[in-house]
């Protein structure tokens, strides 16, 4: 194909996924900053995981994506799984979840996403692919309203979300190989970032200030390429799964 700010969902279509419409695997790394008002930004924890993704072309001209992911929540100085946490703004004692999420949404092809839980606002685009040098980066950014834990979710939320979070994703990946049409798996690597309210789980009100989710990642050949304590540690709490994704 040839780069064109015309087609920016084929551009992020060959650097974050792969051309014969099976799943690229993702491994991401990073840290969680937490923010109240009047306070500098203080880091809370790291978080790791995978993501396995597919993004292709559908008869009706529409994109699907589609993603599966698996992660921790880890121990922001030993790299721990984090079974319980001690919040510093509150002293509680907390539960970080797992993060097991599927979500699946369209994208038209000047780039609009549609949600694919109606009743919840939201917005998202994929921006036109900016080149620089000999590389070409490819922009995605989702913003959304869920509902409050208390209030009944809208229909195909994703389940235990509450807030109203931004999200911005930039993937990366060398220009000779997006223009390549014998390479159908396009190496690449992302940055991520999220800014949400505190998360319900860490028992805080939702007015409380925010968190700041920062990550970096690069698509991997498969989980043999994962490190062994993350791979491990999704084959005990998800059997099956790294061998046969649900997407």
């Amino acid at each position: 194909m040839t780069i064109s700010a015309s087609q920016p969902v084929a551009t992020l279509a060959r650097i974050r996924a792969r051309s014969d419409g099976g799943p690229v695997l993702w491994w991401w790394h990073g840290e969680v900053l937490g923010k109240r008002p009047g306070e500098i930004a203080r880091r809370l924890m790291r978080i790791t995981g995978i993501g396995f993704n597919r993004l292709t072309r559908l008869p009706d001209g529409l994109w699907e994506s589609r993603m599966s992911e698996a992660g921790y929540y880890i121990d922001a100085d030993t790299g721990a799984f984090l079974d319980s946490w001690t919040n510093p703004y509150t002293g509680r004692v907390v539960t970080p979840p797992a993060n097991r999420l599927r979500l699946r949404y369209l994208i038209e092809d000047g780039g609009t996403i549609r949600p694919s839980f109606p009743g919840a606002p939201f917005e998202g685009q994929v921006g036109a692919p900016l080149i620089v040098g000999d590389t070409v980066w490819s922009s995605e950014r989702l913003a959304a309203q869920f509902p409050a834990a208390a209030t009944p979710a809208a229909p195909g939320a994703p389940k235990g979300l509450a807030g109203e979070p931004m999200e911005v994703t930039h993937f990366c990946a060398s220009v000779a190989d997006v223009n390549n049409p014998l390479l159908g798996n396009v190496p690449a690597t992302m940055s991520h970032t999220t800014m949400w309210s505190f998360y319900p789980w860490m028992d805080m009100a939702p007015d409380a200030g925010y968190v700041l989710s920062e990550i970096i990642g690069r698509k991997i050949a498969g989980p043999a390429d994962m490190p062994v304590a993350l791979r491990e540690r999704i084959e005990r709490d998800h059997p099956g799964f790294l061998a046969s994704p649900d997407i």
